[in-house]
């Protein structure tokens, strides 16, 4: 167990704080301004964007099934967002 009193501990936590605050707010404030639809294809992006940051800087690796769920997970709710026509056919005359 680290060291609580450590100044790279203390430091971390603060910036990773102040990151995520700004990150929310930044996040709340554009949903205001974009349709629930586009806010939810945004957000489905954000483990894309946490995958990516945690190759480049914490060099975290995942196996082929892992990346392979989270394509489907992602994959999913934008597919799940979509709004698909469905072509309806008249009802059949009654004898």
């Amino acid at each position: 167990m680290p060291d609580l009193a450590s100044p790279v501990l203390l430091i971390s936590i603060l910036v990773l704080g102040l990151a995520s605050a700004v990150i929310q707010i930044t996040m709340n404030w554009a949903q205001n301004h974009i349709s629930a639809t586009r806010a939810t294809v945004i957000y489905a992006g954000e483990p894309v964007w946490a995958g990516i940051i945690g190759r480049v800087f914490a060099d975290e690796r995942h196996s082929a099934l892992a990346l392979f769920g989270a394509v489907l997970i992602i994959v999913s709710v934008v597919v799940s967002e979509l709004r698909l026509r469905v072509r309806r056919r008249p009802p059949a005359a009654l004898p």
